[in-house]
């Protein structure tokens, strides 16, 4: 059972009372991230988070209001860990190009050190109900990946106009990115003979990042020259 994947965010409270509420509300997270990154959202029941928290099942409506608004708060704390991953990759004091291949590297860093965290944001239709896209889980998900697509795509614009590579759409590209960062990713998480084996993970992500940057350089090779076959006339 996966735990241990992100501190809690609660504000450490003042009163005795606001303190009581704060560990049981950090207690309820605690025993909701186990369940929910072990079962996923439809296999967790709210009974069984309220046993292991060691508190009345009442408790979690009482903090999170349901089901729903207790997975949006561990969703919120993925969230809260994967940004610092993605903020040190996109550091102002680093080049363009440089955060390009920081941006891939720390996107695979937070999943070998966040497994289940990366489950949740990469595919969040896995797990929540199946009109998600009503859903305002799916919608707080659907918002951090426009956003890391988003700054992704400015990282290349900005590559594009220092002449450090070709020019290229840079939404275009930053979704081909992105998309592939995560296909790769989830080969990972696959039963069958497809599956990229955990000790080659990091190789078969090193070689589509030669690839991508050889596409993208600004000095690309040029083709010989076919010899013209010459004609007889008759």
């Amino acid at each position: 059972m996966a735990t241990g994947e992100g501190r809690s965010t609660v504000t450490q409270p003042t009163s005795r009372s606001d303190r009581r509420k704060a560990a049981t509300a950090a207690a309820i997270m605690e025993a909701a991230e186990r369940h929910f990154l072990d079962k996923g959202f439809h296999g967790t029941k709210i009974e069984d988070v309220a046993t292991d928290a060691d508190v009345g099942t009442g408790s979690i409506y009482v903090h999170f209001g349901s089901k729903e608004g207790l997975y949006l708060a561990l969703i919120e704390r993925a969230l809260h860990v994967e940004e610092g991953y993605l903020a040190a990759a996109f550091d102002p004091a680093k080049t363009p190009g440089e955060q390009l291949i920081a941006a891939g590297d720390a996107y695979l860093r937070f999943y070998v050190e966040h497994p289940g965290y990366f489950r949740m944001l990469a595919f969040p239709y896995f797990d929540t109900r199946p009109n998600a896209k009503a859903d305002p889980t799916a919608a707080r998900v659907a918002q951090l990946a426009e956003a890391q697509v988003t700054r992704l795509a400015r990282a290349i614009g900005d590559a594009v106009d220092a002449g450090l590579i070709r020019k290229v759409d840079p939404w275009r590209a930053a979704k081909f990115m992105w998309g592939a960062w995560v296909g790769v990713i989830a080969l990972n998480l696959r039963p069958d003979r497809l599956r990229i084996k955990d000790d080659e993970l990091a190789s078969v992500l090193a070689e589509g990042r030669a690839m991508i940057t050889f596409g993208l350089s600004a000095v690309q090779p040029v083709e010989p020259r076919r010899k013209r076959r010459s004609i007889k006339r008759r």
